[in-house]
């Protein structure tokens, strides 16, 4: 697993998706903060996140998000368009 950033100075740091970045789910509202990454309930690559997260209902799904490290928070409806893209490998 990697830690690509998606931007560098502003400019696309690599072509698509890095779905073997690390990442993980959380409850969409515990807080963040200092011991923000204890509080993952699982942890795995990107693309195993995504696929995770859909295997959810859609009331589940709704209270959480992805934390992708070295990169950004993905809610609900970032992921439902992730798991929708043609070069989504789940």
């Amino acid at each position: 697993m990697s830690d690509h950033p998606t931007t560098y100075n502003a400019e696309a740091a690599q072509a698509g998706i890095a779905w073997d970045d690390r990442a993980e789910i959380h409850r969409k509202d515990d807080g963040q903060g200092l011991l923000d990454g204890a509080k993952g309930l699982y942890d795995g690559t990107f693309a195993e996140m995504v696929k995770l997260m859909m295997a959810m209902t859609p009331e589940e799904r709704a209270g959480h998000v992805i934390q992708k490290l070295g990169d950004r928070m993905y809610t609900t409806g970032d992921v439902e368009a992730i798991a929708a893209r043609p070069d989504y490998p789940g």
